[in-house]
């Protein structure tokens, strides 16, 4: 590890990294051989984003927490996806009906995560992977975490996986058609007689891998990801992110409908779900399941989950979001991040300081509102950044209730 993550980073000090990090890897099992061999023409790519050096701004941010709920579930872009996941999915039906069968996984989130990954294959990783990751584990704000992706990146180059030259990944390191991390592929794509599936290249070998990792990280084939409700206007959306559950039935009780009707059947009344409004009241609700959280595995947005769940819904046959988007804006990150750190003195908000609007940042606004008295909307704008300013000091707001 890089001690004390100097404020400007070198060459030279990637190369005293390398240097201190071979016996890491070699303790981890790497041959000392690949080791170096590997390493050796390596150089550290610092502009890549998510780095750790000093107050530099990183670039390229990841699209689910720059855009409006809006933009980023586009139904343009859905549009265009489905009617290729619908080719697909007649194209290796027998596939994916199989790997049903062997792994109790729902087909069509696979070819939601498979299209929201890589648009099914036809957006292509750019990047040098083991560059990438080793920049990371040097000087990464994720640092210890892409250590252990590097080393095993050495090991898949070590047993014939891929060749470092080909070792081609995201701007975060992922790879191939569903965009795995080098411990995903160890974990799912190695055969127990060695064999290594080719999830670059071939359909049934990525849907393979991909429907093991859905069944390890606890998919539950008997129940849904979720579904869209009618939440009420007086709804506490406070409580509308993913660490709140109640049953169904519990839900309908503080007034959640299901899109039809003023009752829930019977056979989802016992499901353990929460209430997700990623827009706050200004667009649409919906009841999430575990499996939900099982999509957030790769990547931990709502609005990522919320994308490959609904994209898996219209290749299924579904049609779009029942309740529009209302015209909302994004406030500048450095407001959110001013929030975060408020609302965490209040004793309302106990997460990361990233200026995400995430669901417990949402779910954080709401209480605020609740406290001073305000309508409840659950959305950071810039008039709740300036109501926060403008009262820092009263004590009515600055009791933890």
């Amino acid at each position: 590890m890089l001690p004390g993550h100097a404020a400007e980073p070198t060459q030279d000090g990637f190369r005293a990294w390398v240097a201190s990090f071979r016996q890491t890897a070699l303790d981890a099992g790497v041959k000392p051989e690949i080791y170096d061999r590997v390493t050796r023409p390596l150089t550290a790519d610092f502009s890549l984003p998510d780095l750790d050096i000093g107050n530099r701004k990183s670039k390229g941010e990841q699209p689910e927490f720059v855009r409006t709920p809006e933009q980023y579930v586009s139904e343009k872009q859905m549009a265009s996806l489905l009617v290729k996941g619908r080719d697909l999915a007649a194209r290796h039906e027998k596939v994916l009906a199989d790997l049903k069968k062997r792994y109790d996984v729902d087909p069509y989130i696979m070819l939601g995560l498979w299209g929201r990954e890589t648009a099914f294959g036809t957006q292509h990783d750019g990047y040098s992977g083991l560059r990438v990751l080793a920049t990371q584990a040097y000087i990464g704000r994720r640092a210890e975490l892409f250590q252990k992706q590097f080393v095993d990146a050495l090991k898949m180059v070590q047993i014939g996986a891929i060749t470092p030259e080909n070792f081609k990944t995201s701007w975060a390191g992922a790879f191939g058609l569903v965009q795995f991390m080098p411990t995903d592929y160890l974990k799912y794509a190695v055969e127990p007689d060695g064999r290594k599936l080719d999830i670059w290249n071939k359909v049934p070998d990525a849907l393979t891998a991909l429907a093991r990792n859905l069944h390890a990280i606890g998919w539950n084939a008997r129940e849904p990801w979720g579904f869209e409700v009618r939440a009420p206007e007086g709804v506490d959306c406070s409580l509308g992110y993913l660490d709140v559950t109640k049953s169904v039935a519990e839900w309908e009780r503080l007034g959640v409908r299901p899109l039809k009707g003023e009752r829930f059947p019977d056979a989802v009344r016992g499901f353990e779900v929460s209430l997700l409004q990623p827009a706050g009241i200004y667009g649409p609700a919906f009841l999430t399941t575990q499996n939900f959280q099982a999509i957030r595995e790769y990547n931990k947005s709502d609005l990522y989950a919320l994308y490959v769940a609904h994209l898996a819904d219209r290749i299924r046959g579904q049609g779009p979001f029942a309740k529009g988007w209302e015209p909302i804006r994004q406030v500048h990150t450095a407001d959110v991040e001013f929030l975060q750190k408020r609302l965490t003195g209040l004793g309302l908000y106990a997460d990361t300081v990233d200026g995400k609007a995430g669901g417990r940042t949402r779910a954080a606004v709401g209480a605020y509102q609740k406290r001073a008295g305000l309508p409840l909307t659950c959305w950071p704008t810039e008039a709740i950044v300036a109501h926060v300013k403008a009262n820092a000091g009263k004590a009515t707001l600055n009791e933890r209730q």
